[in-house]
């Protein structure tokens, strides 16, 4: 809470440096005045310079509510576009899984035809070399 505090006086610390010389002036003709004579204080320097700073301090709310509206609005349209990414990504993935499956049974099936032929081509050579060694 602190932190955010004094960040915030550090964003007003110009606003409040320009009151320093109305007080200088204020605390100046409090002294200089006379002990004896009612002090009248001229408060509508004053007066101006609060009014300044509530007025610039309420643009700088409506500046914050506005952008913390459109960084919310930002947050939720990013969650909208992760879920949706995530959601493309899990089909794509689940696609390329039965994609694997497919070949891998495919190429399971070719192995098999191959050492059918393996098998079939050695016992016709075999049946070859007993066929001309028996003639």
């Amino acid at each position: 809470m602190w932190p955010k505090l004094l960040l915030q006086l550090t964003e007003h610390l110009p606003k409040l440096v320009r009151l320093i010389p109305l007080l200088e002036n204020l605390v100046a003709s409090r002294f200089v005045a006379a002990p004896a004579a009612p002090l009248e204080l001229d408060l509508a320097p004053l007066h101006d310079a609060t009014e300044a700073l509530k007025t610039e301090l309420s643009q700088v709310a409506r500046s914050h509510a506005s952008l913390s509206k459109q960084i919310f609005e930002s947050h939720h349209e990013l969650t909208q576009r992760m879920d949706h990414l995530s959601e493309e990504l899990r089909s794509h993935q689940d696609a390329a899984s039965r994609q694997i499956d497919l070949l891998e049974r495919q190429l399971h099936s070719y192995q098999n035809w191959f050492w059918m032929l393996l098998a079939l081509a050695l016992v016709s050579i075999a049946l070859m070399i007993a066929l001309l060694v028996v003639k």
